[in-house]
């Protein structure tokens, strides 16, 4: 079985193995789409099959990728999507520079919502590439039937379990990776048994972190523990028809984190998930589908279990988030349309509050007990016109409500230090009504040349920590009153493709009414050392590009460029934490058994930055860093796979990184990635 991977720590094949060429699949043919489907046990990063959706990049896990203590490090090698570090785990993705609840993320179709107000875990730290089968990555708006928002794109971790049953008999990966800066031991099993009807899957994994090292030697508080075991059964009637039932549970202990006054004791998320499909429907329905789930998480953070002691008074933080979703979607296909339509619904339950350790006195509650829902309805159309046009139009409208506890003392609404206005308004229930649109044009001008234009317009309601949130002095205060931003976007992009060369470019403009900007300086009518949340004019835009060249039948040279600007229009000022230009050069090679290759990576210097909103602390240095790897097929049934990543330990940060905390370093500075990382990888496949 040919490997498909895009990480630059491993590679397969000369074509498929490069970043460009992983990407634009679907403009190789049918044939190479249909080997990609077969290899369910791979890590791919490739667009599917479908033309509608080329800005849609897929990942799947394998032995062929470096060990990574957090997904969302992984999809760092995406075009356009990039990741903000205040730890070793926990890393928070961005796309296009769009964050947090701009973008849906799903794990196995459950939500799942952050426990901690600051962030230590956000959704995508509860999954990790060996307990699922694909990674899902859209960029901007391509669907609006998994969810409102995602105004950024979506995240969406897969598991194929009730197709790959389909296969009697036993499958089955069990993989072990070490590093020598930062994580030590990941070690992963997967196992599924089927007799075609009934099924049964184990998944586990357990991973150990130290702290990590910057190229200057400097020791970076990172380390962790990782405890994960999931838990699927089903019973399949038919490839469309059957029931899937699973309970996942994910165990983060001992957590250090170098950007934030306190660490992690615990973070522990249990998931159940039922999912039912019946298909091939009689009459105008033609298949079926409910997903039902519910997320728990607890967590606990203090300042004094994992780090010397340093405030005056010992403080914890207990905090629990739950998470309800429900989702059915039904379709029919009349003609030549596909028709997707349904309804959608999620509640999103957080608490959290601050107390000293010793005494246990409450000193603040950051979330007071918040909820909020959101009730969807979808419609979704896609036309095959002729050979070469095809035409996506979708339609929905949410309903969003969030309250509070308000009987709950030293919260936003009963803190007789916040000013009154904000009191008596976060004291009341907040409804918005909102509508979302797409239309999506592709067009096939040759067989070598493709093009694209969407057009959309989707609602990000306010999440609780913009409403809600309350910190100690007044450091943090929400604002109830927020209004949920509206997107406006416009994508393009033309996908050239011929047997030894590839290219991909895209551009896309975002204007936004109302986007949601965290700012300093007096806001709202707070001290002007209180940092709250505005709604501002703004406007996202850039660009992207993918190249590939094979230079000979086992040489292939590729590289990408990604660009990103955001302006506040309304105050003509830079939004915050937007990502500078980068990208990726490399080479690759493969001979028999053996592959190999080398990528530099790359960002220019981050000038533009907004320091009033206490995200951007000073300029951060552009970089270019040096990573090799190299694989051996031993057999059909085990790889080896070794690399080396910053080859030259190079000192350097990424721009959206988070600062570091005055009791580890330079609270003006950005936290320093790893510094030389030798690692190795051992797959086994029966």
């Amino acid at each position: 079985m040919d490997h498909d991977i895009m990480t630059p720590q491993s590679r397969s094949l000369p074509f498929r193995r490069t970043r460009l060429g992983l990407a634009l699949l679907p403009f190789l043919g049918v044939s190479l789409a249909a080997t990609a489907a077969d290899s369910l046990d791979t890590i791919l990063i490739s667009a599917p099959a479908p033309v509608e959706e080329p800005s849609v990049v897929s990942v799947t896990q394998e032995e062929t990728t470096a060990p990574k203590a957090d997904l969302a490090d992984v999809l760092r090698e995406i075009s356009g999507v990039t990741a903000g570090r205040m730890s070793g785990h926990g890393l928070d993705p961005i796309i296009r520079g769009q964050r947090e609840h701009q973008l849906n993320v799903l794990l196995d179709g459950a939500g799942i919502a952050n426990a901690c107000p600051n962030r230590m875990d956000p959704p995508t730290s509860f999954g990790n590439l060996a307990g699922y089968d694909e990674v899902e990555v859209r960029k901007g708006v391509a669907t609006l039937t998994r969810g409102p928002g995602g105004s950024g794109g979506s995240i969406e971790l897969k598991r194929n379990t009730f197709e790959r049953a389909a296969e009697s008999g036993i499958q089955s990966r069990f993989d072990f990776g070490t590093s020598s800066n930062g994580l030590t031991d990941q070690t992963s099993a997967d196992v599924l048994v089927s007799d075609e009807r009934m099924f049964g899957r184990v998944i586990g994994q357990i991973a150990n972190g130290d702290n990590y090292e910057d190229g200057d030697g400097n020791e970076v508080p990172s380390s962790y523990k990782q405890r994960s075991g999931t838990v699927i059964a089903g019973y399949r009637v038919s490839d469309e028809t059957g029931i899937e039932v699973s309970a996942d549970r994910n165990r983060m202990l001992d957590t250090r984190y170098a950007g934030a006054g306190m660490d992690s004791v615990y973070d522990n998320a249990t998931i159940y998930r039922i999912d039912g499909r019946v298909g091939d429907l009689s009459g105008p329905v033609d298949n079926l589908r409910l997903e039902i789930s519910r997320a728990n998480v607890d967590h606990l953070m203090d300042n004094f279990s994992l780090r010397e002691l340093t405030a005056p008074m010992p403080m914890e933080a207990p905090a629990e988030s739950h998470t309800s979703t429900a989702r059915l979607t039904l379709e029919s296909n009349p003609g030549d349309l596909k028709l997707s339509y349904g309804l959608d619904f999620e509640r999103i339950e957080q608490d959290a509050l601050a107390r000293n350790a010793m005494t246990e006195m409450l000193a603040f509650r950051q979330w007071p007990d918040g909820q909020s829902d959101q009730f969807g309805a979808f419609v979704e159309g896609d036309w095959a016109i002729g050979d070469a046009d095809g035409l996506r139009v979708g339609a929905r409208i949410d309903r969003f409500e969030s309250e509070i506890d308000t009987s709950l003392d030293k919260s936003i609404a009963t803190n007789m230090m916040v000013p009154a206005a904000i009191r008596e308004s976060a004291g009341e229930t907040k409804s918005d009504t909102e509508a979302s649109a797409l239309l999506r044009y592709t067009h096939r001008f040759d067989r070598n040349l493709s093009g694209d234009v969407g057009l959309s317009r989707t609602a990000v309601a306010p999440n609780l920590t913009q409403r809600y949130v309350l910190t100690g002095g007044l450091d943090k205060v929400g604002n109830p009153d927020l209004a949920p931003e509206i997107h406006h976007q416009l994508d393009a992009g033309l996908t050239w493709q011929t047997d030894r060369q590839s290219a991909r470019a895209t551009v896309f403009l975002d204007e936004v009414t109302d986007f949601i900007l965290q700012d300093q300086g007096g806001i709202n009518g707070l001290p002007a050392h209180s940092t709250s949340y505005r709604n501002v004019d703004a406007r996202l835009y850039g660009a992207e590009l993918e190249l590939r060249h094979a230079v000979t039948d086992w040489l292939s040279a590729h590289g990408q460029l990604a660009y990103t600007r955001g302006r506040n229009t309304d105050d003509s000022r830079n939004l915050p934490q937007i990502p500078p230009l980068s990208g990726t050069v490399g080479l690759l090679a493969e001979y028999a058994d053996f592959d190999g290759g080398v990528d530099l990576r790359w960002a220019d210097r981050a000038t533009d930055l907004d320091v009033d909103s206490g995200l951007d602390t000073r300029e951060t240095a552009g970089y270019g860093v040096v990573d090799l790897h190299a694989g051996y097929r031993i057999s059909a049934n085990w790889q080896l796979r070794a690399g080396v990543e910053n080859l030259f330990d190079r000192t350097y940060s990424e721009h959206v990184n988070r600062a570091y905390v005055g009791t580890f370093g330079d609270p003006t500075a950005r936290i320093n990635e790893p510094g030389r990382t030798v690692w190795a990888r051992l797959t086994a496949r029966f």
